[in-house]
Formats: C-alpha cells, sequence, structure tokens
C-alpha cells in the first residue's frame, strides 16, 4: 500500500509499506492492506512502518490519518521520519526547538522594528496638526 506524509512547512515523504501501527493517546491500531476507509486524528504520537520486516517510524504532531484504497495519507502540522524511534524522537525535539529558537527570534526582530517605528512616528510629528 502506499504510505505518504505532508506537513505544513510543505516536508513530505512517500514509500510503499505493509502496513501500518498508529500509535496516539487513544491508544494502538494497525492497519492493514484492504482495510476499510478510516480517518484517525494524531493530537501527538507516532506511527511505525512496516516494510519486509524494515521498519520507518514518523513521528506527528497535530495530523489527520486518511486511509482509502490501499493508500494512507498523513497531513500534519509537524513531522519527523526516520529509521528507529529514539532517532525519530530525538531529531523530531531538535526540530521543534529549532522552531521555538527561530520564533523568539522573529519576536525579538518585531518588537525591535516596532520601538523603531513608534520612534519615527514621533520625531515626524505625523498625526499632529
Amino acid at each position: 500500500m502506499k504510505f505518504s506524509v505532508l506537513t505544513a512547512e510543505g516536508k513530505s515523504f512517500s514509500d510503499d509499506i505493509d502496513y501500518i501501527v498508529i500509535h496516539n493517546e487513544d491508544g494502538e491500531m494497525a492497519i492493514l492492506k484492504d482495510h476499510i476507509p478510516i480517518i484517525v486524528q494524531i493530537k501527538s504520537g507516532y506511527l511505525k512502518c512496516v516494510t519486509n520486516s524494515h521498519l520507518k517510524f514518523a513521528i506527528i504532531e497535530q495530523g489527520i490519518l486518511e486511509f482509502k484504497d490501499n493508500e494512507c495519507a498523513i497531513l500534519a502540522l509537524d513531522a519527523e521520519i526516520g529509521d528507529t524511534l529514539d532517532s525519530t524522537r530525538t531529531s523530531f525535539e531538535k526540530m521543534k526547538k529549532d522552531k521555538l529558537e527561530l520564533a523568539k527570534k522573529e519576536n525579538i526582530d518585531l518588537s525591535k522594528q516596532e520601538r523603531e517605528l513608534k520612534e519615527n512616528i514621533q520625531k515626524s510629528k505625523a498625526g499632529q496638526l
């Protein structure tokens, strides 16, 4: 069956797999070939994708999994895919930390720009007659 992941940032991954096991806040569920169509919400969890005894893991945050016609598609806010669960978790945590640092930097830059704009408006005496 086909497996694909697409994130809000445009990262994507696709592969052919034999079956998938979903681990999320509701428990654990497996989807095999020819499973009935299903939609599953994944607030946070991970997937284990199995192909000929080879494993791939995907850490998912805020996602929707849809299975239909032997195609498993996941749309997620954030996702990371790797060969072992531990390495995938480590990569996911690093990605989240990097995003947080970038957001903090952007917020600091925005605050500085707001202060400069306010100062320039006061200097130009805009709005005063």
